[in-house]
């Protein structure tokens, strides 16, 4: 709740896609959110573009887990070919510590240390320790490795044959007069 109430009305926003992504998976066949039965389209409206395109993108990245393994889906993750677009793929292990990331710095790294503290004191990544197979979306400021700046993140994870799958989108922000320094 700390993220909705001083973010006003895009963590809303983000709420409330998050809650119909969960619903829609509950409701359909695999987690799809194709047509039901009758044919007609269970979405209630369009969710925004990059929760829709990261929730797709940590499907099909969980889609390939089950189909090439966890040694395959950790090596594309851990290169460039792994990315799409603003999207890239993290992943943590069973431990809590990053099996794979774009920032090669940051494998092995625990998310319950400095990592999983974001510049507000929030502690975004006990959060996605408590990941689901439903999902969850987390809000918190990281550096975003294109701007070079402090941003809002929004981060999908979702726990997946006991690995947490995550990706997600920065909300690009005028620098702050201090990043400009």
């Amino acid at each position: 709740m700390r993220r909705i109430l001083t973010h006003g009305g895009t963590a809303t926003a983000i709420a409330v896609a998050a809650l119909v992504i969960s619903l829609v998976a509950l409701l359909s066949p695999g987690g799809d959110s194709g047509p039901d039965d009758s044919g007609s389209d269970r979405a209630l409206f369009a969710l925004p573009a990059q929760a829709e395109n990261t929730v797709s993108f940590v499907q099909r990245a969980m889609g390939f887990y089950d189909a090439e393994g966890r040694d395959a889906t950790l090596d594309l993750a851990n290169s460039p070919a792994g990315t799409e677009g603003e999207n890239y793929l993290f992943i943590v292990d069973e431990d809590g510590l990053v099996a794979a990331h774009i920032d090669p710095d940051l494998l092995g790294r625990d998310l319950r240390s400095d990592l999983g503290v974001d510049a507000d004191g929030y502690r975004f990544g006990e959060v996605m320790l408590g990941a689901t197979e439903a999902g969850l979306w987390v809000d918190y400021v990281y550096l975003n490795p294109v701007s070079g700046y402090r941003e809002m993140k929004h981060s999908w994870v979702v726990r997946h044959d006991g690995l947490i799958f995550g990706s997600g989108w920065y909300e690009v922000q005028s620098p702050s007069p201090a990043e400009l320094e």
